[in-house]
């Protein structure tokens, strides 16, 4: 069956696994401008046989698809047969990609360990989440159901117990946390996985509805912007850098999210004083007032 559009991956059977395939291909023709045949179909643990349809479709997809060399002397060289490369004008079967985050999940460390591509990833001390202890609260996000928690939290020296109707599980400041509703403070709040002593569904204790958390739902634009401490030349680069359209990058986040996204860009002090001198980054928040007082208003219905 020839595949003409990614919707239609969606019908087939195996789909999912076949469009993670298919990124592969994309990203190392993206970033590395070539892919080999067995590298792909080592892996992904499939034949050859698989490999080529795999590479057949993600051809069949493409504007632009990948030549292959054949075997004989225009394949002598480092890469060799069974290569596929990047044309000229290449045009991304997903989109163009902005960070090297997928390219480490979906290659790196790839089929070839003796590549001459090295990739080192940095390994900072972990919050540690116990599946045992967490396994009741995840389920209760899935199912839209009530759980009770035995929770730590940093603000009290003993654990307490919460009931709390969770909706959505959020990865923000190296953290995994979900947004609940606690039913004891009456608001919805996050709590961090780490801190969970305890987790136990109780599916006949009344749900919230997600719908009401307004702080999730509602977003705020972020604009971020060169800091103005620096040169010219500097404000250009961090512009290029950050991918800003005429020295701004307007970043749409969830309210609730807010906290997060300025503590990742250490720059939650700075706008909650107001002072650029405490922002030790090169990037400055543009609309820093009225971040800032949406920082306020968040505080102060806590």
């Amino acid at each position: 069956m020839s595949v003409k559009s990614l919707s239609e991956l969606e019908s087939l059977r195996g789909g999912s696994a076949l469009t993670a395939r298919l990124k592969h291909v994309d990203d190392r023709l993206n970033w590395f401008g070539f892919l080999r045949l067995a590298d792909h179909a080592a892996k992904f643990g499939i034949s050859d046989v698989q490999g080529k349809i795999d590479i057949k479709t993600y051809r069949n997809l493409s504007t632009t698809p990948p030549a292959e060399r054949k075997p004989g002397p225009a394949a002598a060289g480092v890469l060799g047969a069974g290569t596929y490369l990047r044309p000229e004008k290449f045009v991304p079967v997903f989109g163009m990609a902005g960070s090297l985050d997928d390219l480490w999940l979906s290659r790196l460390p790839d089929a070839r360990p003796d590549a001459a591509c090295p990739l080192e990833l940095l390994r900072a001390p972990e919050h540690r989440i116990e599946p045992d202890d967490v396994r009741a609260l995840l389920a209760a996000t899935e199912l839209r159901e009530s759980c009770r928690l035995k929770y730590q939290s940093m603000t009290s020296a003993e654990s307490s117990e919460r009931v709390v109707c969770p909706h959505a599980v959020v990865k923000a400041s190296g953290r995994y946390h979900v947004r609940a509703f606690d039913f004891s403070r009456k608001r919805f709040l996050d709590f961090s996985l780490s801190r969970v002593l305890s987790s136990d569904l109780l599916p006949d204790h009344a749900p919230v509805p997600a719908t009401l958390d307004d702080d999730w739902h509602m977003t705020v634009d972020v604009e971020f912007e060169p800091h103005p401490r620096l040169s010219p030349t500097q404000r250009s680069m961090i512009a290029r850098g950050y991918g800003m359209t005429a020295g701004l990058s307007v970043i749409p986040v969830r309210r609730a999210m807010l906290f997060y996204l300025l503590d990742e860009m250490r720059l939650l002090k700075a706008i909650r004083q107001q002072d650029k001198d405490l922002a030790d980054v090169p990037v400055w928040v543009k609309n820093s007032k009225d971040i800032a007082g949406e920082l306020v208003s968040m505080e102060s219905e806590s």
